[in-house]
């Protein structure tokens, strides 16, 4: 499961729109579950044991929380209300790292979109590698066929390799 680092606003002015950014963290915590995200969502809980209001415990937690998106595969900014300081902090963080950060909106669009890149990494693969993957590769050989893969017949070893890659890509992703 894809780890994801959800930034959304977080201070406010007043109790109503306190309590309006702690939904909107929560809806964005929400719709990245029901996308199979594992999402972290530090100001929701770091809040319920730091005073916010308080430089240092604010400053703790803030390092905190940018140490946890570090470890992270994307960010969701959440932006419906604005750019905070500490978004912009986080935000500025994630493209110093060089991780993506998505628009709230935009992640059905953003997770499609990383899914038909690796299909094409799989079939980029697939067709490079075909030949590892037959079962026939042997006796193809001592029948003298010496690429027995790439004649169009072969779409088993195809399929191997396809699934064999897909498999895979998240772990070659990470080396």
């Amino acid at each position: 499961m894809r780890k994801v680092y959800i930034c959304s606003p977080y201070r406010a002015k007043d109790g109503a729109e306190l309590d309006r950014n702690i939904d909107y963290a929560q809806q964005l915590t929400r719709q990245a579950l029901e996308a199979g995200l594992a999402p972290i969502t530090p100001h929701l809980y770091m809040t319920q044991c730091m005073d916010d209001k308080k430089p240092e415990e604010r400053a703790r937690g803030m390092a905190a929380g940018l140490a946890l998106l570090k470890g992270c595969d994307f960010v969701i900014a959440g932006v419906k209300y604005g750019i905070t300081e500490g978004m912009d902090r986080e935000i500025h963080t994630a493209n110093m790292l060089g991780i993506a950060v998505i628009d709230a909106n935009q992640i059905k669009r953003h997770l499609e979109y990383e899914e038909k890149q690796q299909e094409r990494v799989a079939s980029d693969y697939a067709k490079l590698h075909k030949c590892k993957h037959c079962y026939e590769r042997r006796l193809c050989s001592l029948m003298g066929h010496e690429n027995c893969c790439t004649a169009s017949a072969c779409t088993a070893a195809y399929k191997r390799a396809y699934e064999y890659a897909l498999s895979h890509i998240r772990e070659w992703q990470e080396t």
